[in-house]
């Protein structure tokens, strides 16, 4: 079965935190793409909830890279063995977070620049 996916995903531990409303969550996330991340958390979030994320590279179990914050939206929360398992989708971003975004991505890629005709077609 081939992956229908709108955008490669990098299969990489992150440091992420999800404010959505009154309901803020940690974990790590499972793989990342331009178009969202997968996340295992401890609790649960509402599905549909527009939220912010932050993202930081782990360099070590105290060493983190700075927090990129980026407007985005819940897609699913399943529990899973004790956590739970998020899907979220990156939401309204601006020509700076995309930018942002983007760098991440291309740090995450080995350095290879970003394909802007993916995002002209978003």
């Amino acid at each position: 079965m081939k992956d229908q996916r709108q955008h490669p995903r990098y299969a990489i531990e992150l440091d992420a935190e999800i404010h959505a409303g009154g309901t803020s969550v940690s974990g790590r996330t499972h793989d990342i793409s331009r178009g969202g991340f997968c996340m295992m958390a401890r609790g649960s979030v509402p599905v549909g909830a527009s939220c912010e994320v932050k993202l930081a590279l782990v360099f070590s179990e105290t060493e983190f890279s700075e927090h990129l914050t980026l407007p985005a939206t819940t897609v699913w929360c399943t529990p899973m063995k004790g956590v739970y398992q998020i899907g979220v989708k990156f939401t309204g971003l601006d020509q700076t977070n995309r930018g942002y975004l983007d760098l991440f991505i291309k740090f995450l890629d080995g350095g290879d620049e970003p394909d802007d005709e993916e995002d002209a077609t978003e």
